[in-house]
């Protein structure tokens, strides 16, 4: 019989409890988006988020328009008060990947990879969204009381992002606080920007039998944003998503 070492030993349980470390995350992150239910959405129909972003300290009000439909179909649109588009981003989920360009004025294709890193910033279903495919490695780090509430703690990381501390309620299981470090998993290349201080989630909005995000602030930088959001279901319009 073979006699197991010390450090073999010591192995085996780090490996073992990152393994429930891992194991109870994904439960933590899986029962948030049960909740949420975004599958739920109707197919035929096209969510339309219609967002403004106030930011302290500047007199302009920004707009936000994204449209959503399963299978992949997005776009975004922000505007400024004189309605001139500032960020766009548009894609049917297949083979078309556009991003706006304010400098050109023009609307330009983009790698499917980059295209996802970019709307990440801007998806209302979060990154967490399908964290399984997007390569995010989940961590429990156990509870933290925050204003009287008792909140479990889920560090998330993903290449080319932040790592993410994401922050549930043990009540309702929704998610309430968020914050970024700037460290970032080995070969991650982050193109520019600076991770957010917290974010705070106020408020979700039923839709249908789906929960949307409708009220939530931030600070990264020194800046206090709100964003405030309604939703609504529209016909849906493949052409949002096939044109510029």
């Amino acid at each position: 019989m073979k006699k197991t070492t010390l450090s073999a030993v010591l192995l085996l349980l780090s490996f073992g409890i990152h393994a429930q470390q891992h194991d109870t995350a994904a439960l933590v992150v899986d029962s948030y988006l049960s909740i949420l239910n975004y599958d739920a959405l109707p197919a035929d129909s096209t969510l339309v988020l219609h967002t403004t972003i106030s930011y302290h300290g500047q007199p302009d009000t920004f707009y936000m328009t994204r449209y959503y439909t399963q299978k992949g179909m997005m776009r975004v649109e922000v505007r400024n008060q004189q309605g001139d588009m500032l960020t766009g981003l548009c894609t049917n989920g297949k083979d078309r990947y556009r991003q706006y360009s304010r400098q050109l004025g023009w609307w330009e294709d983009q790698e499917p990879d980059e295209f996802e890193v970019t709307l990440q910033g801007y998806d209302f279903r979060g990154p967490l969204y399908n964290w399984r495919n997007r390569g995010i490695r989940l961590t429990y780090n156990g509870t933290s009381e925050v204003e009287g509430h008792i909140l479990q703690v889920v560090i998330a990381e993903q290449k080319n992002h932040f790592m993410r501390y994401y922050m549930f309620d043990t009540e309702n299981h929704l998610l309430n606080l968020v914050f970024e470090k700037d460290s970032m998993m080995e070969g991650s290349t982050l193109r520019g920007g600076i991770p957010i201080d917290w974010k705070v989630i106020h408020e979700y909005l039923p839709v249908r039998e789906s929960l949307i995000v409708s009220e939530e602030s931030f600070l990264r930088n020194g800046l206090y944003t709100i964003m405030k959001s309604s939703a609504t279901l529209e016909k849906r319009n493949p052409l949002l998503f096939n044109q510029d």
